[in-house]
């Protein structure tokens, strides 16, 4: 009986490990992006585009980020990948036409929303920056929307406000 108990225990516990992410599930599917994109505080925003693959990976406790986003002055790759690490943290990277190379995230979410601390390089400046990187999902859509962060830690202006919604399909 105590082995049977035991082996039920464990089967359990290795369901609940290998169940998907309901935070990650959200981001799920092949998006399009419009929104803006401000160099600096007082830049004039500039429209930006995207289009973005997001796939569950790991047994749904990770999210691959496979896409494009452009500006009128230059484009790029985007490619990303949050890892849920248990007790609503999320660690990650994240490769897109802001960076120069990947930005290390480390993040805490909830229901259909996670807010990243982001250090990179910036791409223009080349200097180490660190961000605020929120992912909010509702209504069928999301929105991420990115804010450096100056010495004392608080944030300086909103850089990025991207509304992401699916991808239309053609009927076959």
């Amino acid at each position: 009986m105590r082995l049977s108990l035991a082996i039920m225990a464990l089967a359990l516990s290795g369901a609940q490990a290998f169940a998907a992410d309901t935070v990650l599930e959200k981001f799920v599917g092949s998006w399009i992006g419009h929104g803006k994109y401000w160099s600096s505080p007082d830049a004039k925003p500039e429209l930006v585009y995207c289009k973005i693959a997001n796939t569950l990976a790991d047994g749904g406790n990770s999210l691959e980020q496979q896409g494009r986003c452009a500006v009128a002055s230059h484009s790029g790759p985007v490619k990303g990948l949050i890892k849920a690490s248990g007790a609503g943290v999320y660690v990650g990277s994240l490769e897109s036409i802001s960076t120069a190379g990947p930005a290390r995230l480390v993040g805490k979410g909830a229901v259909a929303r996670i807010d990243f601390h982001a250090d990179f390089i910036d791409r223009l400046s080349r200097l180490p920056t660190q961000a605020v990187i929120t992912l909010l999902a509702g209504d069928g859509k999301y929105r991420l929307v990115s804010n450096p962060l100056g010495p004392d830690g608080e944030p300086l202006f909103v850089t990025t406000d991207i509304v992401f919604t699916p991808l239309a399909t053609t009927p076959h």
